[in-house]
């Protein structure tokens, strides 16, 4: 709620927010580490059936479409997924590779995760966890596929803060110089290719 409310006040009163301004007021809560694992094989983030079946997943919002939340016109920088079938009452997120918890930052319905992979060509990106209800982990914790990151919202908890959260906005990420707030300040394309990857070609690609 607090960001909400800086943004808010910064484009009315200071000036409009954006990557390169408000970059540094995240920077904070990175901790600058690497991976001890190679990230060569990757998995969906759900518990589900068979995490390498990419139909056991279904997408509500798709990469790359214009938003009004936040700053009206941003860019949708990640998809927004949710297990086709779930197990329980409570849907648990889990990394997608091995890598390193990198940051967590943010509060309330926009709680981030950020894990740190390194591919094997030596190549490092990032897979980032947003809307999650409860965090497991803490920075600087090496992970796998079996680690369990955290959990989602349930419909009922979602309803609190007026809008659908109960499910993953899930990032994948060539950099984060941004620290995070390339997330909802992204204005166009030019912005968006240069630090994200399209989940959903990155998942066929990887995900078999």
């Amino acid at each position: 709620m607090k960001t909400l409310l800086f943004i808010f006040l910064s484009a009315l009163l200071l000036e409009t927010p954006t990557i390169e301004n408000d970059r540094d007021r995240w920077k904070p809560y990175y901790t600058n580490v690497m991976p001890s694992e190679i990230a060569d094989k990757w998995f969906l983030p759900f518990d589900v059936p068979n995490r390498k079946k990419i139909s056991n997943i279904k997408i509500i919002s798709i990469f790359g479409d214009h938003r009004d939340s936040y700053l009206k016109g941003h860019i949708h920088t990640a998809i927004d997924i949710n297990p086709v079938q779930v197990k329980s009452k409570l849907t648990n997120v889990y990394t997608m590779a091995n890598g390193i918890v990198c940051s967590i930052h943010l509060s309330e319905n926009q709680r981030t995760v950020v894990v740190k992979h390194k591919l094997p060509g030596g190549l490092i990106m990032f897979t980032t966890y947003k809307h999650l209800k409860e965090v497991y982990v803490k920075n600087g914790q090496q992970v796998d596929e079996n680690t369990k990151l955290a959990r989602l919202f349930t419909k009922v908890e979602s309803k609190k803060y007026g809008g659908d959260y109960h499910h993953l906005h899930l990032e994948i990420r060539k950099k984060f110089d941004d620290y995070g707030c390339a997330s909802w300040l992204t204005m166009n394309k030019n912005q968006l290719n240069e630090r994200f990857y399209n989940p959903q070609l990155f998942i066929k690609e990887y995900v078999k």
